[in-house]
């Protein structure tokens, strides 16, 4: 994800301080040093700043991931059907909700 965002930003030109005082209008604005660690990947995302991304970018949230997950979902739909890959989407994001509980609650 962090090299996904990389490109986006230096693609429309943007330094990480015009992209993190860009995302305040999306409830997420964020330090250029907090866009700098997302980028080289030292600081996890929280869900609402993975939507505030894609929302400012105008990409679906998929795109953000590596290797993209546009791919898996369309897999998942030929495969599974639409019910189940939503079920599997779902899993994956209590998954990643639990881990970001589990380490806040370690601070």
């Amino acid at each position: 994800m962090a090299s996904n965002v990389r490109r986006l930003r230096q693609g429309r030109g943007l330094s990480a301080q015009q992209l993190g005082s860009g995302l305040i209008g999306y409830r997420a604005g964020m330090s250029p040093m907090a866009v700098s660690e997302l980028e080289a990947g030292t600081r996890p995302l929280r869900l609402n700043e993975v939507a505030a991304i894609a929302a400012y970018f105008e990409v679906p949230v998929e795109s953000l991931w590596q290797g993209g997950a546009q791919a898996v979902s369309r897999v998942l739909d030929e495969h599974l059907g639409a019910a189940q890959a939503a079920d599997v989407e779902q899993m994956a994001v209590g998954y990643y909700t639990q881990q970001r509980t589990e380490r806040l609650r370690d601070k």
